[in-house]
């Protein structure tokens, strides 16, 4: 019987995996596709966002976790060759009418002790990123923010875990769960048939939480409400069209359509945001990249649209929570909820692997860490 067992291989099931893997238990991760980081962890805006781009008013959870996985990913960096982008990144008054709430959202990072934000004007902006449309105001600069390849961090997680003792199943779809009585575990059942037995399930499995939920609770605490968020990415050849990330100012509903520049030299504008039924289908369409070129329109002028090199889209999973959902079961003993990992999801996912491992694992079970551990091993 396996200790722990983490239902998808997204980068939040692979740190939860890693950071159990450095603990007493047997550790296993079976992800429902042939590789890992291949659904919402692939198709997302792949940022590492500053702490102020994760305000608490959207999320207290996520606003604390959020800051914290900030300042281990840039702990991991001194060990790991991450491919990433560290330019910083721009909030950008794209009028002089914005100016005051760019000031507002710089003093209410203050209050929350964010010291490393810089208020730069309209001309300081400008010499930093020339190609800024001539109604930008001002801006503030956010160091702390970067974009990454999360495909080869969730690798690099994964190659981690194996090696302090983890098992790492690909695709295995899980089809049923079975409780096997108050506090002696679960059966798990694949769509293929095959079987495992575990003390404890960590449901990581991104938009398919609800679904995994529901086949051992009889009343999920969540629902599910997909939004889609389309992407316009350009090739290389628009590689120096900027160097920071740009944001506008944020709305209630998101984060707005953001410049991403890659470690691969390309250049990612969006996402959108459109609420939707599906759970599985993420069309890109007309209407989608048209509405990124018209915002993208307000940040910037002369953006390459020449040089797209291809499009997606990815569903945020998105639940009617208002904040993560990292919690154990009301129904059942030893399952664990880590479901609504919008964003900031990847920016949180190092701090989220420690809260499940220390503050909810830790509530139910005893949780020693190894006598000897090779924290930051490759294979």
């Amino acid at each position: 019987m396996y200790t722990y067992l983490v239902i998808g291989g997204g980068v939040i099931g692979t740190f939860i995996a890693r950071e159990l893997s450095h603990h007493e238990g047997e550790v296993l991760l079976v992800e429902k596709e042939d590789a890992l980081a291949q659904v919402q962890t692939k198709h997302n805006s792949a940022l590492v966002h500053p702490a102020l781009m994760a305000p608490p008013d959207k999320g207290e959870l996520k606003s604390s976790l959020a800051r914290e996985g900030n300042e281990l990913y840039h702990e991991l960096l001194k060990h790991w060759d991450i491919p990433v982008v560290r330019h910083g990144a721009l909030l950008l008054a794209r009028s002089e009418d914005e100016v005051e709430s760019l000031r507002e959202h710089l003093k209410a990072g203050e209050n929350r002790g964010i010291t490393d934000t810089l208020f730069l004007s309209k001309e300081e902006v400008k010499k930093r990123e020339p190609k800024l449309c001539d109604s930008v105001a001002a801006g503030l600069l956010m160091p702390s923010a970067m974009s990454a390849n999360t495909k080869a961090l969730t690798d690099m997680l994964a190659q981690n875990a194996r090696l302090n003792g983890a098992d790492i199943r690909k695709g295995v779809e899980v089809a049923a769960i079975e409780s096997l009585g108050e506090g002696a575990g679960f059966r798990v059942k694949s769509t293929e048939g095959e079987e495992f037995e575990t003390k404890y399930i960590i449901n990581a499995a991104g938009i398919a939480c609800e679904k995994i939920a529901g086949l051992v609770e009889s009343e999920v605490p969540y629902k599910t409400e997909p939004n889609r968020g389309e992407y316009v990415v350009l090739g290389p050849e628009a590689k120096d069209f900027v160097h920071h990330i740009i944001y506008p100012l944020p709305t209630k509903k998101s984060k707005g359509v953001l410049l991403i520049p890659q470690p691969d030299g390309t250049l990612r504008l969006g996402p959108t945001s459109t609420d939707q039924r599906s759970t599985t289908d993420a069309p890109v369409t007309e209407e989608g990249k048209a509405s990124i070129k018209n915002d993208i329109d307000r940040l910037v002028k002369g953006v390459p649209l020449q040089y797209i090199s291809h499009t997606y889209a990815g569903i945020r999973s998105t639940i009617d929570y208002g904040d993560f959902y990292i919690k154990p079961s009301n129904e059942v003993d030893g399952f664990i909820h880590v479901a609504g990992i919008e964003s900031p999801g990847v920016t949180s996912a190092p701090a989220i692997a420690r809260y499940v491992v220390h503050e909810v694992l830790g509530k139910l079970t005893k949780v020693e860490r190894k006598a000897q551990v090779k924290e930051f091993e490759l294979e």
